[in-house]
């Protein structure tokens, strides 16, 4: 009986030990679990969180979405070193002539694969049937639209037209109005990408000085040249003729200009020999080259003028 009493006697010190051991370790144990669930619970909001590389809207670059050939070329010159593609939509061997057709009958084909694109540079305030803004919205519905032709602000800028103009000319082809859209350019790409600001001025200012330039030497090897005035029948070249220093002496090859020296002007990539003629790369077509490049062509094709 006694042997008895002292086995029930040391189980009973060894439940007591074991509870009180396990109430010490209960705190200890409960903080583990806390700590476990925190660290389960991040770790999977974090892989919800990811993005999914299949879906590639996400993972896509900064980019920019170009309607006219003038539009890519003063885009790319403005955001070059910032890392935003400058993307130009229309087939590249079409006129701009052939660019609302291209908007009208193939854009929507060409919708399903293009990018969530940014911003969208266009002219709607003077060419609307050129906007593909509605169509690119469709894609992304945060989409800026840039009008490079007018300011969008209050007294914002805008660009020097004839009065009464509706079809599309080459406006661009004026060395102010090339400065004007280069300045609105400028200014909407530094809000829309703020921490490229610093660079987009910089590229801002060279560009500036390029067109600066161009205009000075334009006028310089006109005269030089002893062109008493310019002549043209393109009525999509004259905001260029009209931004000359020299006056426009015709718009008919078969006008009288009996004793004058005229230069006549002509839209096209291709240099001509025939005398008197000068063939201007008016951006009617897409340009791979960069602003510089395109205004040197110019200036080397007036120099070969005979």
């Amino acid at each position: 009986m006694p042997g008895t009493l002292k086995k029930i006697s040391l189980s009973s010190d060894k439940n007591t030990f074991f509870h009180r051991r396990m109430q010490s370790l209960l705190p200890t144990l409960l903080v583990l679990v806390l700590v476990l669930g925190t660290l389960l619970l991040v770790l999977s909001r974090t892989v919800a969180a990811a993005p999914d590389s299949s879906s590639g809207d996400e993972s896509e670059p900064e980019s920019l979405a170009t309607v006219l050939p003038a539009a890519h070329l003063l885009s790319k010159s403005l955001l070059a070193g910032t890392g935003v593609r400058v993307d130009y939509l229309p087939a590249k061997r079409y006129p701009v002539s052939r660019i609302r057709y291209w908007i009208d009958k193939k854009l929507s084909e060409a919708l399903p694969g293009l990018p969530s694109y940014r911003a969208v540079v266009e002219t709607a305030s003077i060419w609307p049937e050129g906007s593909v803004y509605a169509n690119l919205r469709q894609r992304n519905i945060a989409v800026i639209p840039v009008d490079m032709a007018i300011q969008l602000k209050p007294d914002g800028a805008r660009i020097s037209r004839a009065a009464g103009d509706s079809a599309l000319d080459f406006f661009w082809l004026n060395p102010a109005n090339l400065k004007v859209m280069v300045s609105i350019l400028s200014e909407d790409f530094s809000r829309i990408w703020p921490e490229h600001q610093p660079l987009i001025h910089q590229n801002q200012q060279r560009a500036l000085e390029q067109i600066t330039g161009f205009a000075l030497k334009l006028d310089d090897m006109l005269w030089q040249q002893g062109w008493d005035g310019v002549c043209s029948d393109d009525s999509a070249l004259y905001p260029m003729l009209q931004s000359l220093s020299l006056p426009m002496l015709a718009e008919d090859k078969t006008d009288d200009l009996d004793g004058f020296r005229c230069l006549w002007i002509e839209e096209g990539k291709k240099a001509s020999a025939e005398p008197n003629l000068w063939v201007v790369n008016g951006l009617n077509r897409f340009e791979s080259g960069s602003l510089a490049d395109w205004l040197e062509v110019n200036l080397n094709k007036l120099q070969q003028v005979q």
